[in-house]
């Protein structure tokens, strides 16, 4: 009955493999922690960036004025189109304060807003006014409900942050954004405060940080497998040794082997120790066997001869030559 022999996979690649892989798993996941680790200190910056702002326009910002400007009657010419028709100075001080943010940070976009009467929200002040009056929203126009509609809603209450980057196809570029509530002195929420901060500059930088990553990731992932590559190699070699060994000694080759030329022990030179006394074993019951096998052939012709000896001495042809020279030497005798 012949037995089926398994799939033979080299110790080598037993060890490389699992390695490897385990590498390639940390390593992945090394590169989008790091990845979501930049992404999350940038967007920390930005928060920053407009809490700051935010700060800045809560102390130039008079909501009192602001209240008063989109619930009262307005100094607005119609016919002169807008903004420049709009003569409340009420409105510049609001836009004024908006537009003096491009002082030291030209990176952003703001505007108020406000809930109208039937409940809708609608645009109040913003920056544009006075920075690019032909981008300026209507004050009083309805706000269209889109996917900023919710946040805008929610920013009448608390502080809140866009989950995520907000794109302009218009600007081809990349927003990030945060609503919150503006209060009159009584502490009454009297309308809410937008804040875009272009955040072009945050993807680029995360985009050129997620590059760098990459080919720092690869780089190190490289060395680490030749390292790995060049340990696999240099234990199965050692193994590999004692394969041969092994066959060698299966052919009659006895000679001792040197795996580890080290000065420092380990589980190879142990096995290299082990594998030489027992050669040294072998060696000597192969001895003792041979010595053995030579005595019982001597033995054995010893016994051959003797049962051919025997076997002469008693056939017919040998009794009657024997009577023969019996019958000879007593007829010498008597002559003599």
């Amino acid at each position: 009955m012949s037995v089926k022999r398994k799939r033979y996979l080299s110790l080598r690649y037993k060890l490389l493999i699992p390695l490897m892989s385990l590498s390639a798993v940390m390593f992945v996941l090394g590169y989008f922690g790091a990845q979501n680790y930049l992404r999350d200190t940038i967007y920390e910056i930005m928060r920053d960036d407009t809490d700051d702002i935010r700060n800045y326009i809560e102390g130039c910002l008079d909501e009192d004025q602001l209240q008063a400007l989109t619930s009262g009657s307005l100094g607005d010419d119609v016919s002169a189109g807008w903004p420049n028709g709009m003569t409340d100075p009420r409105f510049w001080n609001a836009a004024d304060c908006l537009a003096s943010v491009e002082d030291f940070n030209p990176r952003t976009e703001i505007y108020t807003y406000y809930q109208a009467s039937n409940s809708g929200l609608v645009f109040g002040v913003d920056q544009w006014a006075i920075l690019q009056p032909e981008d300026s929203y209507i004050l009083g126009e309805e706000i269209v409900q889109d996917d900023d509609y919710e946040y805008l809603l929610k920013g009448l209450q608390e502080v809140t942050y866009y989950d995520e980057l907000n794109y302009s196809e218009e600007d081809d570029t990349y927003f990030f954004a945060v609503t919150s509530p503006l209060r009159n002195s009584q502490g009454a929420v009297i309308g809410g405060l937008t804040i875009y901060l272009d955040a072009s500059f945050a993807v680029e930088s995360l985009q050129s940080l997620s590059d760098i990553l990459a080919v720092l990731f690869v780089v190190v992932f490289m060395i680490v497998a030749a390292i790995v590559l060049s340990i696999t190699r240099n234990v199965t070699a050692e193994l590999i040794d004692l394969q041969n060994s092994a066959k060698r000694a299966a052919n009659g080759d006895y000679a001792p082997i040197s795996l580890n030329p080290e000065n420092l022990d380990d589980e190879v030179s142990v096995l290299e120790e082990q594998f030489n006394l027992m050669l040294g074993k072998v060696r000597l019951r192969e001895e003792k066997l041979q010595k053995q096998v030579e005595e019982l052939k001597i033995q054995i012709d010893m016994d051959r001869r003797n049962k051919d000896v025997k076997e002469i001495v008693e056939s017919e042809f040998f009794q009657d030559l024997k009577s023969r020279a019996a019958t000879v030497r007593k007829q010498r005798e008597q002559k003599s």
